[in-house]
């Protein structure tokens, strides 16, 4: 009978699932990203950033005491008991950044850590065809080079990882140029030359009056005619 009991128990031990105790960061830029677009916003320089620490095996995780590090310094304010998120923004000059979220117990020992390693990326400009009967066509971004194969064509400028949640933000300009010709405004439409063939280089940037911060640039040709 004393056997049974042991094998019993024994295969009661090995059946029981153990669930590891493990804690994940998760991020997101809180930056601008045009409709549709196909994936996470990324963070940029001078703007905000979030991180959500998900916990594996605790329970429940606002139980949970959650101890925050940015760059060897504890961040008292941001920890604590159910501080499972945080976020911050980048600083004027720009570095590296190392985050590393503990969940300790009441003796202050770490149970689960996990460390990621971020930096702030530059913004980036999308130029898409703003169509008379369909709208902005998302599914196509402008390239190097547009052919255009009708009288005009209207394109709009988008800033993918702006520090804005609009992209008409007062904050934001944008300035289009062809050889010796300037427009400003999100959008310009552009008119192909009567029976003429060729190209023309056009070169869009766009700035953030609101930061310290170079002008974002891109470019592209238009061709027209029969070239």
């Amino acid at each position: 009978m004393r056997k049974l009991f042991l094998l019993l128990t024994i295969y009661f031990l090995l059946s029981t699932p153990v669930f590891a105790q493990s804690v994940d960061i998760l991020w997101q830029g809180e930056t601008y990203a045009p409709p549709f677009y196909e994936g996470k916003a990324l963070w940029s320089k001078q703007s905000l950033i979030r991180f959500v620490a998900i916990p594996q095996g605790f329970g429940d995780p606002a139980a949970l005491n959650y101890r925050w590090v940015r760059n060897g310094t504890v961040l008292g304010g941001a920890s604590g008991i159910g501080k499972d998120t945080i976020k911050f923004r980048d600083t004027l000059f720009s570095k590296p950044y190392t985050l590393k979220v503990e969940i300790i117990n009441q003796l202050d020992e770490t149970l689960a850590e996990s460390t990621i390693s971020m930096a702030a990326r530059d913004p980036e400009l999308l130029v898409y065809e703003k169509n008379p009967l369909y709208g902005y066509m998302f599914h196509r971004q402008v390239d190097k080079t547009y052919r255009l194969n009708k009288e005009e064509v209207t394109f709009s400028a988008f800033p993918l990882y702006a520090d804005s949640t609009e992209r008409e933000a007062t904050a934001l300009s944008y300035k289009w140029r062809t050889g010796t010709d300037t427009w400003i405004g999100n959008s310009v439409t552009y008119r192909a030359p009567e029976k003429a063939q060729g190209y023309v280089p056009v070169i869009i940037s766009f700035s953030d009056s609101s930061k310290v911060m170079r002008e974002i640039t891109r470019d592209f040709i238009i061709q027209f005619g029969d070239e």
